[in-house]
């Protein structure tokens, strides 16, 4: 593996690790406030644009470097856009859904990701589908109540695999605008001023809750740093070191964090089956590590475009 693959999977791990505070950190919104989650999600891009263009200002680059690099604004807001789609879906999924039905269906999205490059050329490895299916499977066993969940609602399903059509798009639609870029700081805070336009359009429709008190704001802005500009950065780094196949795939390490972090911080109790599922996705994620003997063998990292 190279340095700058091995790079590629450890955004992609901290992007997870940033993704998975987001659960344990609603629930405690929903104990402190009266918020929905449409004003969660509102509240989350409020604060967070604001703070990734402020990480991205007070970031000194080298002079060296191209500071007045030329950014495709135009397709870097159309991906925001595309990532307030996903919120939307998500949102009104859940209204339908399970948690865990729709946590199922949600991460479909790898094998969404490694279909969709399959059909645009790229060569997917034996591997990487063998990897795919162990974490699809170890998705599957880390929900606690998958398997006792009454019918799922059709409209909900359908949402949910919306949501996860959506964040494949996202991660071969970023992957290939990144790709040439050197300032990915601040292509990502473009990108989020395209999904806070969606959130200011909500506002006019429906209003804006505020915090009933500082707790609430508080757990806010841990949803807006540790579950959206952290991850957001990570993401778009990992996407331009190892590409969208393998970063999706390495992302179904998010179940297993929320799950660890729901058992310490809000006392869930962890049952055998899910760490079976949680270990499935330790084992695909390792399967990735494995290199060929045969250095002209094409790893996903080198998608096209």
């Amino acid at each position: 593996m190279t340095r700058r693959e091995r790079e590629g999977f450890l955004w992609i791990i901290f992007a997870a690790a940033g993704f998975s505070f987001t659960p344990t950190l609603v629930k405690l919104v929903y104990q402190h406030s009266n918020f929905e989650p449409m004003d969660i999600a509102i509240w989350r891009f409020l604060l967070a644009v604001p703070i990734i263009w402020a990480l991205v200002l007070l970031r000194r680059r080298p002079a060296g470097e191209s500071a007045r690099e030329m950014m495709p604004i135009a397709q870097l807001l159309a991906i925001g856009l595309i990532v307030s789609a996903a919120v939307l879906a998500a949102f009104f999924a859940l209204e339908r859904l399970p948690g865990s039905t729709y946590v199922v269906l949600l991460y479909s999205y790898p094998a969404m990701v490694a279909l969709l490059s399959r059909l645009m050329g790229e060569k997917i490895k034996a591997k990487t589908w063998l990897a795919l299916a162990l974490a699809l499977i170890g998705v599957a066993l880390t929900v606690p109540d998958q398997w006792t969940a009454e019918s799922a609602d059709a409209v909900g399903v359908a949402l949910a695999l919306l949501n996860a059509a959506i964040l494949a798009v996202y991660y071969l639609l970023a992957r290939r605008v990144l790709a040439g870029l050197e300032d990915v700081s601040r292509a990502s805070a473009i990108m989020m001023n395209g999904t806070l336009v969606t959130m200011l359009l909500l506002i006019m429709l429906r209003g804006l809750q505020l915090p009933q008190n500082a707790m609430t704001l508080m757990l806010l802005g841990g949803v807006a740093v540790l579950g959206t500009v952290l991850p957001v950065f990570a993401v778009n780094f990992a996407l331009q070191r190892i590409g969208a196949a393998q970063a999706s795939l390495v992302s179904t390490v998010e179940p297993i964090l929320s799950m660890i972090l729901s058992m310490l911080i809000l006392g869930e109790v962890i049952f055998a089956l899910q760490w079976l599922g949680a270990a499935l996705i330790v084992v695909s994620v390792l399967i990735l590590q494995l290199r060929p003997r045969n250095r002209i063998d094409l790893n996903i990292a080198h998608e096209a475009g």
